[in-house]
């Protein structure tokens, strides 16, 4: 089946998010459907990517080690353990967009990037949202000096003991679907260290 371009028609008119309406045709016939969107009225519905995620390994004397955040999240009511992440700014690039959002929820410097990949929906029955996953490794010491007003993120340092009993024992935290596959992979791997994938 092919799909028509969409046009969606915006119903809110606020800074950061709104929402759009459009009309998808299926074998049944229109169906309604509403999504959030960052971006503008005539790039909303196109796919492009809005942010970033950064995976990064930090390597310490204690060995290598992986770098999470832990941040208030009001939607979910509770604390969202997840990685550096954000939005690109205009005229941004990835790599450029990853190095600043890290330095600013951590503290440190994207010393290596190893892999980008290609726009990712966040959750594509809500919105349009994508983002690049950034691996990396990371160096420097953690800080809070570059966090907005807004931001009030705890960085932290997993060793792969650390991450087999977070998927033992999850908490009351709510782990972020970026975070959690990678955590899985770390410890199927039993390594930190990232694989060839070119």
């Amino acid at each position: 089946m092919n799909f028509p371009p969409i046009s969606p028609k915006k119903l809110t008119d606020e800074k950061f998010v709104n929402l759009y309406s459009i009309t998808h045709e299926t074998r049944a016939g229109g169906r309604p459907w509403i999504f959030a969107s960052r971006k503008s009225s005539g790039k909303a519905g196109v796919v492009s990517a809005d942010g970033v995620a950064i995976i990064a390994v930090v390597h310490t004397t204690d060995g290598p080690r992986l770098l999470v955040t832990r941040e208030f999240r009001p939607p979910l009511g509770c604390h969202e353990l997840s990685v550096p992440a954000g939005l690109i700014d205009e005229g941004e690039s990835i790599a450029t967009a990853a190095a600043r959002e890290l330095r600013e929820e951590t503290g440190l410097h994207l010393a290596k990037i190893l892999h980008v990949s290609p726009p990712l929906a966040s959750s594509a029955g809500l919105s349009d949202e994508t983002v690049c996953l950034v691996y990396g490794e990371a160096e420097g010491t953690i800080a809070r000096d570059f966090q907005t007003e807004h931001e009030d993120i705890e960085a932290r340092l997993l060793s792969l003991d650390d991450v087999r009993k977070i998927l033992r024992e999850p908490g009351t935290d709510v782990i972020s679907s970026r975070l959690y596959p990678a955590l899985v992979g770390f410890v199927a791997a039993r390594s930190f260290i990232f694989p060839e994938l070119a």
